[in-house]
C-alpha cells in the first residue's frame, strides 16, 4: 500500500502542476492580508486528506479527513500511513461519520468525531498513531454538547481534554479527565464567543482556536478564566479554514493552521510565528 500510495502521488504530481499554478495564483490575491509566515500547497487527492484536523507527536503529523486517518513526516509531504476508513462500524452504526479536530496526549491522538447534522452523539474517539486504528472512545453527554463535537484538544500539562458546549455560539469550556475515563471535571464560562472553532492546541498554557469565522482567525483562551483574545486574523482568499496544532521549525514554535482553498482542490498548510 505504501509503495502503490507513493508511485500513484508521484505520478499525480505531474498531471497537477497547473493546479499548482491556478491555486497560487488566488492565494495571491490575499498576499498582503495573510499573516502566516511560509507556507505549503497541497493539491488533489492529497488536499482531501488534510481536509479536517491536525495533530502532531513532535516527529510526525497526524491529519483526518471526514472518515480517514492520514500520517506525514513532520513537514506535511511526504506520506507515511492512512486508514482510509477510520471510523470503525460499531460507530457508523450510530451515525458517526465525521472526524473532526484532533490532539495529541500521552502516546494516543485524540479526536472529535460527530454525527453531523443530527448532533446525538458527540464522541471522543482514541487512536493508534502506528496502526491510526480506533482503540477506544467515549461518548459525551449530548445534552450539554448541544450541537456536535467537531474538535477535542488535551493539555499536556494536567492531562485534561477541553471541549466547546457548541460549535457555532459556545458559551463555555468543558473539561473533562482523560487518565479516569473521561470523567467531567468542571466548566469555565467564556468571556466572548468564539464561534466555528475547527481545531485547537495548548501552548504556553493557553488554548489557541483556529476558526472559521469572517476573518478565519485564530484566539487564545485562558482556559482557567475563560478570557479571550484574538492572536490573528488569517485573511485567506475565500477559503476554509480548519484545524492547527503547534509545531517547532528551524528553532522557532509556530501555530500549523491549514485551510482548503475555495476551489476545494488544494489545501495550504501555513504557518504562523507564535513569537510575534
Amino acid at each position: 500500500m505504501t509503495v502503490f500510495i507513493r508511485v500513484i502521488s508521484a505520478f499525480a504530481a505531474v498531471l497537477l502542476i497547473p493546479l499548482y499554478a491556478l491555486t497560487a495564483a488566488i492565494d495571491a490575491v490575499s498576499a498582503g492580508k495573510r499573516t502566516d509566515e511560509t507556507s505549503v500547497n497541497i493539491v488533489g487527492i492529497g488536499a482531501y486528506f488534510r481536509s479536517q484536523g491536525v495533530a502532531t507527536d513532535g516527529e510526525y503529523l497526524y491529519f483526518s479527513s471526514k472518515t480517514t486517518l492520514y500520517k506525514t513526516d513532520i513537514t506535511g509531504r511526504e506520506f507515511v500511513g492512512i486508514n482510509l476508513s477510520a471510523i470503525p462500524a460499531q460507530l457508523k452504526d450510530i451515525g458517526i461519520k465525521h472526524i473532526g479536530g484532533m490532539s495529541y496526549y500521552g502516546g494516543y491522538i485524540y479526536a472529535g468525531m460527530e454525527d453531523s447534522k443530527v448532533w446525538e452523539h458527540p464522541v471522543v474517539g482514541v487512536f493508534s498513531p502506528d496502526s491510526l486504528e480506533l482503540v477506544k472512545y467515549y461518548e459525551l453527554d449530548s445534552a450539554v454538547h448541544t450541537r456536535g463535537l467537531p474538535w477535542v484538544c488535551v493539555n499536556p500539562e494536567n492531562g485534561y481534554l477541553y471541549a466547546f458546549d457548541h460549535s457555532k455560539q459556545p458559551g463555555k469550556i468543558l473539561i473533562y479527565d482523560v487518565n479516569n475515563e473521561m470523567e467531567p471535571v468542571g466548566e469555565v464560562a467564556l468571556s466572548r464567543t468564539v464561534a466555528s472553532v475547527q481545531g485547537a492546541e495548548f501552548y504556553g498554557g493557553l488554548l489557541y482556536a483556529a476558526t472559521n469565522d469572517e476573518t478565519q482567525a485564530v484566539y487564545a483562551v485562558n482556559v482557567e478564566t475563560g478570557g479571550v483574545e484574538k492572536f490573528t486574523d488569517r485573511n485567506l482568499t475565500g477559503g476554509e479554514g480548519e484545524g492547527m496544532t503547534v509545531v517547532t521549525k528551524d528553532g522557532k514554535d509556530y501555530i500549523l493552521a491549514f485551510d482548503l482553498g475555495p476551489l476545494f482542490v488544494n489545501t495550504n498548510l501555513r504557518y504562523y510565528p507564535l513569537d510575534k
